[in-house]
């Protein structure tokens, strides 16, 4: 009783703001550029959007690749929104592939065995790519070793490397899913 005889009612005016509609689109635009820089993969951190210069010449020998540690995937998820993150690469005869370790799919294999198109960001630069596991024991044995090449299994995983799948990176202009 005695806090409703103190209680004092303030009103205020409703104050009516106009902004101008050049001023809307820059913060519109400002907020979705602060958005993409803040969507891509950072060591585990997933991403979404990959930013980068698009490369339409084929590449005959990814060689280049020798001398980086990650590259950058983005895959389709099944609810439109790219998913991306970093991942291992290597080269051999003149192709790329791609690994993950762990009996449990990360997200990305299973965005790719739904749709096996993607992108991959490789120094600033983006390829449209089609990504297949390789299923011939023999070609995942060639991978296997130049991935323990390339990357000191043992100094990164100690005395238990895990089991690893391989893909197939092929650049091309596949624009249908593969079933």
């Amino acid at each position: 009783m005695l806090l409703r005889r103190l209680a004092v009612k303030i009103k205020t005016p409703v104050v009516e703001v106009h902004i101008p509609i050049e001023i809307r689109r820059s913060l519109v635009l400002f907020a979705l550029g602060v958005l993409a820089a803040g969507c891509e993969p950072k060591d585990v951190r997933p991403g979404f959007w990959l930013a980068g210069e698009d490369v339409a010449s084929p590449v005959d020998d990814w060689q280049f690749t020798d001398q980086i540690d990650e590259i950058f995937i983005e895959t389709r998820s099944w609810y439109g929104i790219p998913h991306s993150t970093t991942i291992w690469c290597v080269h051999v005869a003149n192709e790329l592939y791609i690994g993950s370790y762990g009996e449990e799919k990360k997200y990305w294999e299973i965005n790719i065995l739904r749709d096996n198109r993607a992108r991959v960001r490789i120094r600033g630069k983006i390829y449209d790519v089609t990504v297949t596991g390789l299923d011939d024991a023999t070609q995942r044995h060639v991978v296997d070793m130049a991935y323990q090449r390339k990357y000191d299994m043992a100094q990164t995983f100690g005395n238990e490397i895990p089991t690893w799948s391989f893909y197939r990176v092929e650049q091309d202009g596949n624009e249908e899913p593969s079933t």
